[in-house]
């Protein structure tokens, strides 16, 4: 449905009625777009902002209202005995975090394309009575609000959705948006009587 704007007679006034009706009909549809309609129906909805982050050549998006920092990478305190995607701990202003590779929660099996020089420490927003965890990837991009891709079901396991850029063009990057809780489940709990 079309809304419609009535003209301001004393500002209208002075254009020829074709050119008025003209001007209003496009100002109804750029108005109709911006509040989220457009001719083919509602917009896709829009999403909280994410913090896009690259594997090689894949982007992932991490919940923004879940990161509280991002760091360059630096040699984290290794811990004997503890599984793969485990690197160590890294402190930060006086606090422990275990960082966890990301490439390894995702199941990218070793030798995948990604270099691991350098890099980013995405330190995450602990939950209540969860212990402090950090991410390592390859880079940190930016943060930016994606548009859901149309899905016959939902990818499942650690991807809530996949996405696409806002503005994007035809063969734009596609990303994963993660769900952390489902990712970092078994990493997230509290040791005993810690």
């Amino acid at each position: 449905m079309a809304l419609r704007f009535l003209p301001d007679p004393g500002l209208l006034g002075q254009l020829d009625p074709a050119r008025t009706a003209r001007l209003m009909e496009e100002r109804t549809r750029l108005l109709a777009r911006r509040g989220g309609h457009s001719a083919a129906g509602a917009a896709p909805p829009v999403l909280p902002p994410v913090l896009l982050v690259a594997l090689g050549a894949e982007l992932y998006g991490l919940p923004l209202d879940r990161v509280a920092e991002v760091l360059p990478a630096e040699p984290p305190c290794a811990l004997p005995g503890s599984p793969p995607e485990v690197l160590g701990l890294r402190a930060r202003a006086g606090r422990l975090h275990a960082l966890l590779d990301l490439a390894p929660l995702l199941g990218l099996p070793p030798g995948w394309e990604g270099a691991r020089q350098g890099g980013h420490d995405v330190l995450l927003r602990p939950r209540p009575g969860a212990r402090r965890l950090a991410l390592r990837v390859d880079r940190a991009l930016s943060a930016v609000s994606p548009l859901p891709l149309p899905q016959d079901a939902p990818p499942g396991g650690a991807v809530a959705f996949r996405a696409t850029m806002p503005a994007a063009e035809a063969g734009a990057p596609i990303l994963a948006v993660l769900d952390l809780d489902e990712l970092l489940r078994s990493h997230a709990a509290s040791p005993a009587g810690a």
